[in-house]
């Protein structure tokens, strides 16, 4: 498996300052969380990747700052704002080249949203083509605000893909939808390919990682037995945390589980 941390875990410090600093720390390789469309521009990417560049660490996925809008821009019932959404993609599968990172992280569509599962996994099949063209992964996250917080709505997408679609498993957000981390993974183990994981306690479903977590290793463990060997990237909030260190060990103790 390959360890590291999402940029996310620093906000609200500037995008590339976070690359700069994770690069400086020589962790191996990161998740970009972008926060705003300039971060898109060439020049700001190229920025980017000389930071990371500088230590040899890998920038493996970029988590676009349209999550939020997904709703609105690919699970539209007016049709020609779901082919400007397409034809917005572009730009992050471009950027993405440029920094190597080859996994795009999706939320989709609210779980209140209009559209039956059906039109879902066929707008995301769109999207997950055009992917392909860049060599691209679009991966969709499990997410309680979303549809994809349910293990039956992905369990159709897989069978309505033929099984052509990958996951982003993120634990908390596991936790947060009434499902056992390690039951997911068990689940859908083969549809794996990155992981946002954090420490849960009983104040807490988010928060560092601790030295020797029974927790964390378990879904370690799960995760190891179906064979994954991507991404694990420690994503935090940072407003749950009592230092920015808090971050770093949780890298670290990651590592030993």
């Amino acid at each position: 498996m390959q360890y590291g941390i999402s940029t996310a875990c620093f906000y609200p410090q500037e995008t590339l300052e976070s690359v700069r600093l994770l690069s400086k720390s020589h962790v191996s390789c990161c998740e970009i969380f972008l926060n705003t469309a300039s971060e898109l521009e060439p020049s700001y990417v190229r920025k980017m990747k000389e930071a990371a560049k500088e230590t040899g660490m890998r920038i493996l996925s970029v988590h676009p700052y349209t999550c939020a809008f997904e709703p609105f821009m690919l699970f539209t019932n007016y049709p020609r704002r779901f082919q400007d959404g397409i034809e917005y993609h572009k730009q992050y599968f471009e950027m993405m080249n440029v920094l190597g990172a080859e996994i795009f992280v999706f939320h989709g569509d609210r779980k209140q949203g209009p559209l039956d599962d059906r039109e879902y996994y066929e707008r995301f099949a769109v999207l997950r083509d055009l992917g392909k063209t860049f060599g691209i992964t679009v991966a969709q996250e499990n997410v309680e605000r979303c549809k994809s917080r349910s293990v039956s709505f992905l369990s159709e997408m897989c069978r309505y893909l033929d099984g052509d679609v990958r996951f982003v498993f993120d634990n908390k957000q596991a936790l947060r939808s009434g499902v056992d981390p390690v039951s997911f993974v068990r689940q859908f183990g083969r549809q794996i390919c990155h992981v946002h994981i954090s420490d849960s306690t009983s104040d807490c479903d988010c928060c560092a990682i601790e030295k020797g977590s029974t927790y964390v290793k378990e879904t370690m463990n799960a995760l190891r037995a179906v064979g994954y060997d991507g991404g694990v990237i420690v994503e935090l909030y940072r407003d749950l945390l009592k230092s920015e260190a808090e971050i770093f060990s949780s890298h670290e103790n990651l590592k030993l589980l």
